[in-house]
């Protein structure tokens, strides 16, 4: 019979998909609850990295036509997040973990920032869609991608907020084409990552399968009800988790 830590998991696991499908963030619940399971930082870190990497293809498969006519942008962009996925995993795995545990409250601080920032970045994005769009990135795109992949593969929770705002940045103002090349970046990012960790053996498989368990159905039930759930609740919701977390984990 499951214990409370795995039922706690799978709870995560299925309503940090529903997030996901509705305003994201979905690894603020996951992480916390992986350390309530008793994995250690880097470890919780690991596993909620591999378990949800499952999702990403088939959201990137959604975006298969913008993505099309995006040659230009992928190469590159797609190159330097491989490489910084690589980077940041390595950090993670190499660097003392109490390191990890010494800055990961600020972290979450700083990805729980980001999901407040969500809906003005969006709002951005609209105002300055008449702008023409280059046909490829420039190098101060490339750079801060680089950046990104890195805290990608180190930690990576809110990275699709910062891609939103980083490839607006440099010039795509379309938001069907902004959404589907941050869904192929961020599969990279986490792919290169992922492929590290399992290596190292730093995924708890019995936890992570937990994990997909309640998954699976929070991504049917949040892609089909995604309309009736608030986005603006959602990231409250997300922005309490977090600072809560935070405080407990710097006041521990």
């Amino acid at each position: 019979m499951p214990g409370t830590e795995e039922w706690i998991v799978l709870a995560a696991g299925f309503f940090a998909a529903v997030m996901n499908s509705v305003a994201g963030g979905g690894t603020m619940l996951t992480f916390p609850a992986l350390m309530a399971a008793g994995l250690s930082g880097v470890m919780a870190n690991t596993t909620s990295t591999v378990a949800l990497f499952i999702g990403m293809p088939g959201s990137v498969w959604a975006f298969r036509k913008p993505l099309a006519e995006m040659k230009k942008w992928i190469l590159p962009l797609g190159i330097v997040s491989l490489l910084g996925g690589i980077a940041g995993g390595l950090l993670l795995l190499i660097l003392p973990e109490k390191l990890f545990d010494a800055i990961v409250p600020w972290l979450l601080l700083f990805a729980t920032a980001l999901f407040v920032l969500n809906g003005p970045i969006r709002r951005w994005i609209s105002r300055g869609r008449e702008i023409p769009e280059p046909d490829r990135p420039k190098p101060l795109g490339l750079a801060f991608q680089s950046g990104v992949a890195i805290y990608a593969g180190y930690f990576g929770a809110g990275i699709g907020i910062l891609m939103l705002a980083g490839l607006s940045a440099v010039g795509l103002r379309d938001v069907h084409r902004i959404n589907a090349l941050k869904s192929l970046l961020g599969l990279l990012c986490n792919l290169a990552s992922v492929i590290l960790f399992i290596a190292w053996g730093k995924v708890d498989w019995h936890l992570a399968a937990w994990l997909v368990a309640g998954s699976l159905p929070g991504y049917y039930f949040g892609s089909h009800f995604a309309q009736r759930i608030s986005p603006t609740a959602v990231r409250t919701i997300v922005a309490i988790i977090g600072i809560g977390i935070s405080l407990k984990l710097l006041l521990s």
